[in-house]
């Protein structure tokens, strides 16, 4: 007859029980082989720590070291939290601060902790120094790793759609930090309340860390091991409190920022083109003589000339690998070029080829990001971005996130975003690479009357350009490389013939 099986849930405090029995059980035999001089029991440890709560005696001096590490971490997390960012954004400071944050964290605290305490003196300043300086290694290095760790490509998708800091800052570098941030309150508080004891041991006159000296020179045993069970007890308080953050902290929010609730009408659309919809002064996207190379690479795009007027379609097809997407981020400004100049209007939609939202952020609120940014309601912002959405086939996906949808069903909510903020202009990379026929051809209907209301110039990169339906606006060309052998590509006109064929 089998075993049952038990439960993972139901085995863990089982576990924990019978570790903990086991711990008591080799506690009572080494005090029973030291005859409890050296190693007190169990029992007459716990007769202690309740007697020193029930004098009072034992939560004063918790609050004093409490207050310590509650006075230090945060000196060390500010701290931590500055030398982490920059160094992380910039490798010059990395290199200059580096030896420092290592040298702190690597030296045995002692051969720095009673020097320091000689200079500083006794009382509560140097406990709170030891504290910060202690944990602020953990600190700037978790930050710095989280810094350098930012996600490029959702840098250059802010860089398009809510350029600016504010927007980085919040949209991006907090929440991708978030893991880090929870990882160094949760690394550091425990190490700040371990270096409280050390501190206080040499450099204060109460505290825990001062209670268990005392006891430790007096030799009152069983003092010593209750204020150690004291200590003990006080971090895996902390550790538990810290674990339930990190578990608030761990899931993104499905939930629509604001409520949404607001029903898309002629009105609200019209408002917005009104806000929105500016005529620029410049009404075309103009490449000359643009040329581009990645460092340690030979010449990608060679002496591009290219000008897409306002109402007009460009559409560029090629080999893979001959540079089309690098051609339009050149054009968008996401890469710099080697030469030339490259003219833009303001406000770019961009889709890009690869997938780039925010995941930590709904769907809705991935689509309304530009309009956000723009000084838009949000009620008003989430409105607009969910008739997008409809008009892409997501209809009631508003409150998922990214990671929830299909490849295809990603490109649908680029098409969405793209539109969102009625662009100067609109580039597209490989925009509908994910989804079958059928769902392609509806796209690219759904693109051919949205362009209706966004007369600017459209640059399109594409693998099919006989998928885009015929159009007067339309002109297109072909990337290719100028000599054979050779990684330079340079433009040319696409033969019509070649695509009215393929359309037959």
């Amino acid at each position: 007859m089998m075993n049952p099986v038990v439960p993972a849930r139901g085995r863990k405090p089982a576990l924990y029980g019978l570790g903990a029995l086991l711990l008591l059980a080799l506690w009572s035999t080494a005090s029973f082989l030291t005859e409890a001089y050296i190693i007190p029991s169990p029992w007459g440890t716990a007769i202690q720590v309740v007697s020193l709560f029930s004098q009072g005696y034992a939560w004063k001096q918790i609050l004093i070291s409490v207050l310590r590490v509650a006075a230090g971490f945060p000196l060390a997390f500010l701290a931590g939290l500055i030398v982490g960012i920059a160094s992380g954004t910039n490798r010059d400071i990395e290199t200059l601060l580096r030896p420092l944050v290592l040298i702190v964290q690597g030296i045995p605290p002692l051969l720095w902790i009673i020097p320091l305490i000689l200079v500083l003196g006794i009382g509560h300043f140097s406990p709170i120094c030891v504290i910060a300086l202690i944990c602020f290694p953990v600190v700037a290095l978790n930050i710095n790793e989280g810094v350098k760790t930012v996600p490029s490509h959702l840098v250059q998708m802010l860089d398009v759609f809510a350029p600016g800091t504010y927007p980085r800052v919040r949209e991006l570098i907090l929440p991708h930090l978030k893991p880090f941030i929870t990882a160094s309150l949760k690394l550091g508080i425990v190490l700040g309340i371990k270096a409280s004891v050390i501190a206080e041991y040499f450099g204060a006159n109460n505290g825990i860390g001062f209670q268990v000296q005392a006891a430790f020179q007096s030799l009152q045993m069983n003092k010593l091991f209750a204020w150690g069970v004291i200590f003990i007890v006080l971090i895996l308080l902390a550790g538990r409190l810290l674990e339930r953050l990190e578990q608030i902290m761990r899931h993104p929010d499905k939930q629509h920022e604001q409520a949404g609730d607001t029903t898309v009408s002629p009105e609200l659309i019209g408002r917005l083109k009104r806000i929105l919809v500016k005529r620029s002064s410049l009404e075309q996207l103009v490449l000359q003589d643009v040329s581009f190379a990645y460092p340690g690479a030979g010449l990608l795009l060679d002496h591009i000339n290219l000008t897409v007027r306002s109402g007009e379609i460009v559409v560029i097809s090629g080999d893979s690998g001959v540079g089309k997407t690098t051609l339009l981020h050149t054009a968008a400004g996401l890469l710099k070029s080697l030469s030339g100049t490259i003219r833009r209007p303001e406000r770019l939609g961009l889709m890009f080829q690869d997938e780039r939202f925010l995941p930590w952020r709904n769907n809705g609120w991935n689509v309304a990001l530009p309009l956000i940014y723009s000084r838009i309601k949000p009620n008003d912002s989430v409105a607009y971005a969910r008739y997008l959405l409809d008009e892409a086939g997501l209809s009631g996906w508003e409150r998922a996130v990214p990671e929830e949808l299909s490849g295809g069903m990603k490109k649908r909510l680029a098409f969405a975003r793209c539109f969102a903020r009625f662009p100067d202009a609109i580039l597209l990379d490989e925009p509908f690479s994910g989804l079958d026929a059928g769902g392609r051809r509806c796209l690219w209907s759904k693109f051919m009357a949205l362009l209706d209301d966004h007369y600017g110039p459209v640059l399109i990169v594409t693998h099919f350009p006989e998928e885009i339906p015929p159009s007067d606006r339309c002109r297109y060309f072909t990337l290719a490389p100028s000599q054979e052998g050779t990684t330079q590509a340079r433009l040319s006109p696409h033969p019509q013939a070649q695509l009215d064929q393929h359309r037959e």
